[in-house]
């Protein structure tokens, strides 16, 4: 499937523009416009005053109906996670403080555009190299609770049994049905993993790129996100890993590097805005007052409202639901929309 940023919508109930009675829909056809301002356009393409008709603010809620993708979080919980990250200046909040904060945020904020899920390795701290496919908290969505419920009685302990993790996840994501939108695998660790005999890091480095590999034969992708600054100057297995999950970050290092609490929150903002696949429609959650009298604009341009579904927008197929058609929904589809705003009191262009 394709992957999609996020695409952030804005929603913005106004009062009638000046010089237009009641809801804005008549009377002057030429309302003042207030120095400094951006014009929308009316139904007759004539100037709107935005400044007036922004004054009288009240939330209309947005959903993005795209079906939401699956990512099952494999956390490392090994014993090198409650100590602090390898920053300057230092800090001494720990590596697990600082993932339970950023991951149930995420997870909080996301939990409706996305399936998400947990699994822990190591499973157990004593030898600590064990993994059951079993997950902490299912996928699915509304997920908030189960992490933070499980940040609450979890702590660090063990070593790094990064690939039987990663295997164990393969096994859990057999034994659910496929989900057609996407299904992920977020693999969050701070170490190089470090659970086979004889060379145990080598060993271990080229398993754990295997089931990332098995992973990725399956149609599962996988995003590799590295946390607290303790891999070295070559992190090659991360690199590799990454590579072989199907989503590489851009640049000459393929995973995603977080050493402190912002840096966190940005790589798993990014990861999380990735898959979520926008549709062309979004519910309302309550009606405008007049339906007729509205602005929509993707990037700041005004859309058309097309009533025969051509080329535009319309209430479609319920005066609760907005929907883009034509080469509008291409480009939220495509990713090359950052934002669609309905503004209602302000009457927008129309075409048939």
């Amino acid at each position: 499937m394709r992957t999609i940023s996020v695409l952030a919508v804005f929603v913005i109930a106004c009062g009638p523009p000046k010089g237009n009675g009641g809801g804005g829909g008549g009377g002057d056809d030429s309302p003042d416009v207030d120095a400094g301002t951006d014009p929308l356009v009316d139904a007759d393409f004539t100037p709107v005053d935005t400044a007036s008709c922004g004054a009288q603010m009240q939330n209309i809620g947005v959903v993005n109906l795209g079906d939401p993708p699956d990512l099952l979080v494999v956390l490392d919980r090994s014993g090198s996670m409650s100590s602090p990250p390898s920053t300057f200046p230092p800090t001494f909040t720990t590596k697990w403080s600082t993932m339970r904060t950023s991951l149930t945020g995420v997870v909080n904020m996301k939990q409706t555009q996305i399936k998400f899920g947990l699994l822990e390795f190591p499973s157990d701290d004593n030898p600590g190299c064990s993994a059951v496919a079993t997950p902490k908290v299912n996928i699915g969505l509304n997920a908030g609770a189960g992490f933070t419920g499980y940040f609450n009685t979890r702590s660090p302990g063990g070593n790094t049994p990064a690939h039987v993790g990663l295997q164990s996840a393969l096994q859990y994501y057999n034994s659910i049905p496929v989900n057609t939108a996407g299904r992920y695998v977020l693999f969050a660790t701070d170490g190089l993993p470090n659970c086979l005999n004889n060379d145990p890091n080598m060993a271990s480095e080229a398993a754990t790129v295997a089931a990332v590999t098995a992973l990725h034969g399956a149609g599962i992708k996988t995003y590799v996100l590295g946390f607290g600054g303790g891999f070295g100057t070559t992190p090659q297995v991360l690199n590799d890993a990454a590579v072989a999950g199907g989503v590489p970050k851009p640049g000459s290092t393929k995973f995603y590097e977080a050493t402190n609490q912002q840096e966190l929150d940005m790589a798993l903002q990014a990861i999380a805005g990735g898959i979520i696949v926008p549709s062309c429609s979004f519910q309302l959650a309550s009606a405008p007052p007049d339906p007729n009298n509205v602005t929509v604009t993707i990037n700041g341009t005004p859309v058309p409202r097309s009533p025969s579904h051509g080329n535009g927008w319309d209430y479609h197929p319920n005066a609760m639901t907005i929907t883009f058609f034509g080469t509008y929904c291409q480009q939220i589809m495509m990713g090359a929309s950052s934002n669609v705003a309905f503004v209602y009191g302000c009457p927008g262009p129309v075409i048939n």
